[in-house]
């Protein structure tokens, strides 16, 4: 296996939820009660994947959020706003696809006192139209002429960009809302044929607001890597009064 094959091969793992469990990223918690503001807020959510050839996928959305006292903390709700879809043009129908679909599903999120997550929805998986995106995508590939290995890496990175997109909102970090403080690491090694070794590296900082101890920014960073072939993925966070 080329470590470039083998890169591919972990692409749609290095977003998968064996990677994106909720303990995996929550730190021990050292701070107190959240104090939501009542007024509406903005919630931003932006995932860049780097192709390693330089190009970059960027996937942005916003939310219209605001809390509500609940029974055991705070129930946040929310709608999306707004996407901003930035895709080569080989996944112009995964580009289409992002653009149509709403996230809003993953609302309410249920947050402890001290602004834990404890319950978050997932949107419902598009398989069918996942599918016909993927024959789009491959269709525009053979049209340029690229070669069977970059044909099979463009798939996998097309299925890891729109299919993570779930994971990844089922997944947030467990301390999102209200980051614990200092920079967070996990790693796991991955065995891979002909006796390679891959690792994936996932680290997770934030900054609270004084006042409200609620997150004010925050990011994830997720590096794959083979043989010394690196990829990055980057989600980063933002929330504010709207």
């Amino acid at each position: 296996m080329k470590r470039r094959d083998a890169l591919g091969a972990i692409l749609v793992a290095s977003i998968a939820p064996v990677l994106g469990t909720r303990t995996a990223f929550a730190a021990p918690f050292s701070r107190g009660l959240i104090n939501p503001p009542t007024e509406p807020m903005r919630f931003s959510r932006v995932l860049r994947r780097g192709l390693g050839d330089g190009r970059e996928i960027t996937i942005a959305r916003s939310f219209s959020v605001h809390f509500a006292p609940a029974q055991e903390g705070f129930d946040l709700a929310g709608r999306q706003a707004e996407v901003e879809v930035d895709l080569p043009e080989q996944l112009a129908a995964f580009a289409e696809l992002e653009r149509a679909r709403d996230d809003s599903a993953m609302f309410p999120i249920s947050l402890d006192p001290f602004g834990q997550i404890a319950v978050s929805r997932a949107p419902a998986p598009m398989s069918a139209q996942v599918e016909a995106a993927v024959a789009q995508a491959l269709a525009a590939i053979d049209r340029q002429g690229h070669a069977p290995g970059d044909r099979e890496r463009l798939r996998q990175f097309a299925l890891a960009v729109h299919n993570g997109g779930g994971a990844i909102t089922a997944h947030m970090p467990v301390d999102l809302f209200a980051p614990a403080g200092g920079q967070q690491e996990f790693r796991q090694t991955l065995a891979l044929e002909d006796g390679m070794a891959g690792e994936v590296r996932t680290l997770f900082d934030g900054e609270t607001d004084a006042e409200t101890g609620l997150m004010q920014t925050a990011w994830r960073e997720i590096v794959t890597e083979v043989e010394g072939d690196r990829r990055t993925s980057r989600e980063e966070w933002t929330l504010g009064l709207a």
